[in-house]
């Protein structure tokens, strides 16, 4: 079974905005739903679990109905980081230790389904797989704030999802909790990662100026 886990309990204070960005509506929509949107119609998809926080729960079961996004099957509570989010989230899933789980940025709206379906297939042959572009195929409009890693000895830019097998991660994050880490691969052995080409329009919305690019991208 393929499940998403979409993370977007943050307040994403480096944007000017009176609510966290997260629901910020782009044409009438709330910007995680494009992300959202994007597992829940993946055919490879079978569902779509959502991490937020504590207020916007009743807010977020809309959503289902509202959005018609039928494959959404638990809206979890988290925690004070991301990593705690992440953990929190994982523990709340009834799983078998050999399900794939594919954790992804609520903040990153325009994931492809060629990124979901390839991280899906390299689960074939490695334990895990993580997208990544170089920094030459940045986009220049954006901050490029997103997070950084090194392959091979140079780096990178790390995208989500990052998908993994359930029993894998969810150990790592249960024994590792005390470990501040920015990404939930570098909980696991990087020998078994198989790293490949993620998209430049993949980035995390973290600044003004990322969400006024997705706004002219979405709207033109």
């Amino acid at each position: 079974m393929n499940v998403a886990l979409i993370v977007f309990a943050g307040s994403g204070s480096r944007i000017h905005s009176d609510i966290p960005k997260q629901f910020i509506k782009i044409k009438d929509i709330d910007l995680v739903v494009y992300a959202i949107k994007k597992f829940n119609d993946n055919p490879h998809i079978d569902e779509v679990n959502l991490v937020t926080s504590k207020e916007y729960i009743p807010y977020v079961e809309c959503f289902k109905e509202k959005y018609n996004l039928d494959k959404i099957n638990k809206v979890i509570v988290g925690g004070e980081t991301r990593q705690e989010s992440v953990r929190l989230g994982l523990e709340a899933l009834d799983l078998d230790e050999k399900d794939n789980v594919l954790i992804h940025d609520g903040d990153r709206p325009l994931v492809s389904h060629a990124i979901i379906n390839q991280a899906i297939d390299y689960l074939d042959e490695f334990e895990v797989s993580c997208p990544f572009i170089s920094i030459e195929d940045r986009i220049p409009e954006i901050s490029n704030s997103g997070r950084k890693y090194k392959l091979n000895g140079v780096e990178v830019d790390i995208q989500t999802p990052q998908c993994f097998r359930f029993g894998l991660i969810k150990d790592k994050h249960i024994l590792k909790q005390d470990i501040q880490v920015n990404d939930d691969i570098s909980l696991v052995d990087p020998a078994l990662v198989k790293f490949y080409p993620g998209d430049r329009l993949n980035f995390k919305v973290t600044t003004d100026e990322d969400l006024k690019y997705l706004k002219n991208y979405l709207e033109n």
